[in-house]
């Protein structure tokens, strides 16, 4: 900075520190009434104060009990404590933020009472959204946990509410997974008692190839072998032959396929009981690691911001509108001359 431009910085904050002594009075009360206006504004009388309470857990990453207690341990599985992944947190959040949430909150706390809303408007449900939104907030931490923050001028209610959006939360995802749970349940069911419709088919065609004389083909062909090779062709041995060659065939596919379809229905029998664990088992899908507690002081209005910020906006306004008022004498002083 050069030193005329700093001569100049020197006489601008001298007519600065001028212009204030110059209008200290009327600077001072214009102050002092709007720090004594925003005191009276900021009292309990006018603006009642609010009080926060703060829920903290993290969501369970896993969405199926019987994938993660049962499964084959040389598959991969989610382990049921497991916690803190990213994309889970982000998921809660979102049912946090659902309608199917929110109104089952403001129902079970009756916050259209609460927050004085008129039954009867017709616009309950925009103003009751609005207040819950002001009020009520959940967001994810760097951590991947999800905090739940509540206000109320009600520092019990603020709490009970918070802790109770997560056991609400809780239960609308056991919900969802147990809907999703018992629609997979069904759909086993059906194929299971097909499959086993078509294998008591398998065993009745059998019984009636068995009927006939042909039980085992493999069985019965080495034994007539052995009986020609003994006792030669006779009408006995004639009629074995003549069986296994009409059902012979037929009865090694029925073997077979019922071996496969037995396999198969081994299968779908542990889907089946896995899926009646997660319609019928309940694990907790959240791991709270702070419930909320009653708040001992109050969290809104800040007071003393409200207080300075007029001062400072008044002290402001008024160096305007004085800095106006010169300009205007100087300018009318001119003309007169």
């Amino acid at each position: 900075m050069t030193n005329k431009n700093k001569k100049q910085y020197y006489f601008e904050l001298i007519d600065v520190i001028a212009f204030i002594i110059h209008w200290r009075k009327q600077l001072l009360l214009l102050c002092g009434s709007s720090a004594i206006l925003a005191i009276i504004i900021s009292s309990p009388l006018i603006i009642k104060p609010k009080y926060k309470s703060t829920a903290v857990f993290y969501p369970s990453t896993n969405n199926s009990i019987s994938n993660a207690l049962l499964s084959d341990s040389r598959t991969s599985k989610k382990d049921p404590l497991e916690f803190g992944e990213q994309v889970a947190a982000q998921q809660y959040v979102q049912i946090l933020e659902s309608d199917a949430l929110k109104n089952r909150v403001i129902q079970h706390f009756n916050l259209v009472t609460h927050y004085q809303i008129d039954p009867n408007d017709k616009e309950i449900n925009y103003k009751v959204g609005k207040e819950y939104a002001k009020n009520i907030s959940a967001k994810k931490t760097p951590y991947a946990s999800i905090e739940v923050n509540v206000l109320d001028i009600d520092p019990q209610l603020a709490a009970a509410i918070a802790n109770g959006i997560v056991s609400i939360l809780d239960s609308v995802k056991t919900e969802v997974q147990k809907t999703v749970a018992l629609q997979a349940l069904t759909i086993i069911e059906t194929e299971y008692n097909r499959k086993v419709d078509e294998i008591n088919n398998i065993k009745l065609r059998m019984k009636e190839i068995g009927e006939k004389g042909v039980y085992s083909f493999e069985e019965q062909s080495k034994a007539i072998t052995e009986l020609i090779g003994k006792t030669g062709i006779n009408e006995y041995v004639t009629k074995q032959q003549k069986a296994l060659s009409e059902y012979g065939a037929e009865n090694m596919y029925l073997a077979g396929n019922l071996e496969l379809q037995v396999e198969q229905l081994n299968e779908l029998k542990k889907k089946f009981d896995q899926a009646k664990i997660d319609v019928d088992a309940h694990l907790s899908n959240v791991f709270i690691l702070q419930n909320a507690s009653p708040a001992e002081r109050k969290t809104y209005p800040i007071r003393w911001m409200i207080v300075l910020g007029a001062v400072i906006g008044t002290f402001v306004l008024s160096c305007i509108v004085l800095i106006f008022i010169e300009k205007f004498k100087h300018k009318k002083i001119a003309f007169v001359d």
